[in-house]
């Protein structure tokens, strides 16, 4: 399921991850190094300053250069969170605990959501486009990933200049890469041929260079998981364009 975005869930939900951090008792003891309470006091402090970014702008009729501090505020400290979640993913996985760090990276999406929402821009975007994934393998219904392809153009729009200005569009690690790749194919799986467009037009703009790829597949995974026909009509439409029409020049 689509996971709240709201801090108080996120700082709920950080704690119970916290919890099963700290049952790793023996090995914490064995090496101190594992001791992942430092990182855990960090996170707890900037989420609770993102707490309290938002309950001061909820409560406040500020001005714009007020709105432009907050902001500034939030992504710092929201950069900062995000880099803390990896660095305790990091943490849960030297204490034998592949879940548990799979279960903070994947954190990261919510926050990511709500930076883009309380007006700060997301600095780091290789370990949320990898929560955005692992969320979207999980998702089976249309309507769950339509309502993951509106996240995910959020996180888009928050972006640095930084970040969706990249140069390295042709690594095929690159996070902007892969987030436009996989915001395409969500929104193929939503079956909303107008979130296919959207998706497709911007990755199109950006990374021209693996369009006719992406809609040669996409055709092959047209036939092979039976998409209904509004679906099929769209790709094949993109890729009449991107892939039969340039065959042809």
């Amino acid at each position: 399921m689509i996971p709240a975005i709201d801090i108080a869930s996120i700082e709920d939900e950080f704690e119970e991850l916290a919890d099963r951090l700290g049952e790793a008792e023996e090995d914490i003891l064995r090496d101190p190094n594992l001791d992942p309470s430092p990182l855990v006091v960090a996170l707890r402090e900037r989420l609770d300053d993102l707490r309290q970014h938002q309950a001061r702008a909820e409560a406040q009729i500020f001005t714009a250069n007020y709105q432009t501090a907050l902001g500034q505020d939030i992504t710092a400290q929201g950069d900062q969170a995000i880099d803390l979640l990896v660095r305790l993913a990091a943490l849960a996985g030297r204490l034998r605990q592949p879940q548990l760090a799979r279960d903070l990276e994947e954190l990261a999406f919510p926050l990511a959501v709500w930076i883009a929402r309380h007006e700060g821009e997301i600095l780091s975007l290789a370990t949320v486009v990898n929560a955005a994934a692992a969320l979207a393998n999980r998702l089976e219904q249309p309507q769950e990933l339509a309502e993951l392809h509106g996240l995910l153009r959020e996180i888009g729009a928050a972006l640095s200049p930084a970040v969706n200005q990249e140069t390295g569009h042709l690594d095929p690690t690159s996070p902007w890469r892969v987030f436009l790749i996989n915001r395409a194919i969500v929104a193929t799986r939503s079956h909303q041929p107008a979130l296919m467009k959207e998706a497709f037009e911007a990755l199109t703009e950006y990374l021209p260079q693996k369009a006719s790829e992406f809609f040669r597949e996409g055709m092959e995974q047209m036939e092979a998981l039976n998409y209904p026909m509004p679906v099929r009509a769209v790709m094949e439409a993109w890729y009449a364009q991107w892939c039969e029409r340039r065959l042809l020049h």
